[in-house]
């Protein structure tokens, strides 16, 4: 492997140790949050990012007229603790993005990655120059900058926040299982630009043991494949609250898109097999068209409660109502919502495919993925075992608190900056 070496700006202007720039291309990503706890250590020289609360855009954002709409409290929400003159947001190519979608376009949506990939250069450039040795960037957002990083002398670092693209398809269809050694899942366009960014990374980087198997299985082995936990996020541990369920009742929740590979149906069916329990099961997030339409009984259900699309802190405060949080995925990188809910005091039943660092009978249970009759046997165990459940509970919460931070997340990440260019 070439020596690289990691630098940091000492107060006379030289260079020490440990400088990186980080790229999230567009939307919230969990890239912006390793940018912050980054700037936090000093050792970043610049965050790359699609369209961003920047301070222009926060004061047009805080006109009356905006102020209450759902979308632009989203863009509100990607803003993080960073030092403004480090972040650079690349408006256009996510506006190329948005219109690829809303035209149902893939080639105007592959485009603007390779947009995005070309408007990070001069950026890139510029990092390099300010001692920075380590590009992190989002797969599929690297492109044309790859190649000017490398001829710098950075260390490209491909960040992958699910499965491998060749597997990911293939476990949806293959009801969570591993498709067979070998086979290849037809896959879109849309997944060219990471498959091309990992066969030009020096190391790459998943946020689950799971998602690294899927690379594994795969086959593939041209460089490292690491795993760092992204744990909860600041931002929401903020809103988490004390358990609320005083009613007696037993409170289910699933959150995400209520589809396919969530495991929709098979949450579905194990509900159906539970008929004669008195749960309440709350579902927070979009619910595809075609589920409602083939499963009008279960929505019928006046156990069942769609509550739509939440915010962060609604969602905070749903998870404070229920007993046990039910996600049974089929493919994922690692769930997001499976830490929400553990640092919100929830048992949790799960699969090995959402990526979680939950463990059968320590955490919740760990059930076969695709498997009804399982599911429907752990949520009736906790049911039954109410006392057990809120002790868990109660140790989950702790578990995220002290050990699944956005600091812990933060300080992993830059141990492995140190160990990738050999200075651990």
């Amino acid at each position: 492997m070439a020596a690289y070496y990691f630098a940091d700006r000492e107060e006379d202007g030289h260079f020490n140790k440990t400088m990186v720039t980080i790229s999230n291309g567009f939307s919230k990503y969990h890239l912006a949050i390793a940018a912050a706890e980054a700037d936090q250590r000093q050792i970043l020289t610049s965050f790359l990012t699609g369209a961003y609360p920047t301070p222009l855009v926060r004061k047009v954002l805080a006109l009356p007229i905006l102020r209450t709409n759902a979308k632009v409290r989203r863009l509100s929400a990607r803003g993080e603790r960073i030092a403004e003159g480090r972040v650079h947001a690349l408006f256009s190519p996510e506006v190329l993005h948005v219109l690829g979608m809303l035209s149902h376009s893939e080639g105007m949506d592959v485009g603007s990655f390779q947009y995005y990939g070309r408007s990070a250069v001069r950026h890139v450039e510029r990092a390099a120059a300010e001692g920075a040795r380590i590009y992190h960037f989002r797969s599929g957002f690297g492109g044309k900058s790859l190649e000017v990083a490398k001829q710098l002398g950075m260390f490209l670092l491909c960040d992958h926040g699910s499965p491998h693209p060749y597997i990911e398809e293939g476990l949806v269809e293959n009801r969570g299982r591993m498709p067979p050694p070998g086979s290849v899942s037809k896959i879109s366009a849309f997944y060219g630009p990471g498959l091309s960014d990992f066969q030009r990374a020096d190391a790459v980087l998943v946020n689950s043991q799971f998602a690294k198997d899927t690379f594994r299985h795969f086959g593939y082995d041209r460089v490292p494949v690491h795993v760092i936990y992204l744990g909860i996020d600041d931002a929401f541990l903020s809103h988490v609250l004390e358990r609320k369920n005083t009613s007696g009742e037993f409170r289910l929740l699933f959150a995400g898109s209520f589809e396919k590979r969530k495991g929709a149906d098979f949450l579905m069916d194990a509900m159906e097999r539970l008929d004669h329990l008195p749960y309440r099961l709350e579902i927070a997030g979009s619910v595809c068209a075609n589920v409602v339409e083939r499963s009008r009984r279960f929505f019928a259900n006046p156990r069942v409660k769609n509550l739509g699309l939440l915010s962060r802190q609604e969602l905070a405060s749903a998870m404070a109502r229920a007993d046990v949080f039910v996600f049974p995925s089929l493919s994922e990188g690692s769930a997001r919502v499976v830490f929400e809910a553990l640092a919100s005091g929830c048992y949790v039943v799960t699969t090995p495919n959402s990526g979680s660092i939950v463990e059968d009978g320590i955490h919740g249970a760990i059930v076969p993925p695709g498997d009804s009759g399982s599911l429907a046997d752990a949520i009736a165990y906790a049911y039954h075992h109410r006392d057990k459940v809120s002790e868990i509970g109660r140790s989950n919460a702790l578990c995220v608190k002290t050990k699944y931070r956005q600091c812990d997340y933060g300080a992993q990440l830059s141990s492995l900056y140190k160990e990738l260019l050999g200075e651990s």
